[in-house]
């Protein structure tokens, strides 16, 4: 694995890091750390590349036309950025749809928390809304307008980036 430059292959091959460093720790093979730290930071940086995308993306859409989109991208930069963090802090996350669900599944140092573990559901629950139904009162079950979940998003990754910069010195 050493100088690989494709993230998706140190994810494949790592599966859970952190269980990986364990057992290079408990193998005295410590000078092998800052390697491995590397690859991990490289996956999290490519997650967060694309929440920073996806919100560009919502902010780029007339949100007074398009809601659905922007609640969609907005879910998406959320997402992905906390999909970076829990890999980071956990080693590992799920590739299949079910970790929609673990999108707020935030360390418990995570900035806020409460607050988090509250706000991301909604915008997932939004994001369902926007790609999936289109009932006549499918735009009254939101709670939130399209602009505050942009907002929410925003405010997520600023806080997402401080964590891992503070937490593990990783710059997004």
């Amino acid at each position: 694995m050493p100088g690989s430059t494709d993230e998706r292959r140190a994810l494949e091959l790592l599966k859970n890091h952190a269980e990986f460093k364990s057992t290079l720790v408990s193998l005295t093979m410590n000078r092998d750390l800052p390697i491995l730290d590397s690859h991990v930071y490289a996956v999290a940086r490519k997650w967060f590349e694309l929440a920073r995308m996806h919100l560009v993306d919502a902010s780029a859409v007339d949100a007074g036309a398009n809601p659905r989109s922007v609640y969609s991208r907005a879910y998406y930069a959320a997402y992905n950025a906390s999909k970076a963090v829990r890999y980071v802090v956990r080693g590992f996350v799920s590739l299949r749809g079910d970790d929609h669900k673990k999108v707020a599944d935030l360390p418990g140092n995570f900035p806020d928390v409460d607050s988090w573990v509250s706000k991301l559901p909604l915008l997932y629950e939004h994001r369902l809304r926007a790609d999936y139904d289109n009932w006549s009162d499918t735009a009254a079950e939101n709670v939130l307008a399209s602009a505050d979940c942009l907002a929410i998003a925003a405010d997520f990754l600023k806080a997402a980036e401080q964590f891992l910069l503070v937490d593990y010195g990783l710059k997004v």
